[in-house]
């Protein structure tokens, strides 16, 4: 006996197994275009530490008080600014000893990620 039926796939079988392929692929792409947009923080964070890191080093170990700011030269850095403030305290010390002056230096990094803008703070003392 040979059965008569044609082998295939029917029309309902392609369309449910088309149907899952498609929401699998926009998972998919959904999750490639996260992970690009967190690629991309992590490139301005690892920027913005560098940045600051460098701008901390340009002031030196015992810098004069005040606030400063500024912009970072080179079209790369277009998006990163930079503001600095240094704060001073002078401690007694124990024992009738010479007082000891301490300074606050405070680097922060800003830049603009899409309509945010988001900031990078390095902080380091000097003491004299």
């Amino acid at each position: 006996m040979r059965s008569t039926g044609a082998v295939g796939f029917t029309l309902l079988e392609v369309l449910v197994a088309v149907a899952i392929v498609a929401i699998a692929l926009v998972t998919f792409m959904g999750l490639h275009l996260h992970s690009l947009d967190d690629t991309i923080r992590a490139q301005d964070l690892t920027t913005a530490v560098l940045l600051a890191q460098g701008k901390l080093a340009t002031m030196g170990e015992f810098p004069d008080t005040g606030e400063t700011q500024g912009k970072f030269e080179g079209p790369e850095l277009a998006r990163f600014q930079w503001a600095t403030a240094v704060t001073e305290r002078i401690l007694d010390a124990l024992g009738g000893g010479k007082p000891v002056t301490v300074r606050h230096l405070e680097v922060t990094v800003y830049w603009v990620d899409g309509q945010q803008i988001r900031h990078y703070t390095l902080e380091a003392y000097g003491v004299r």
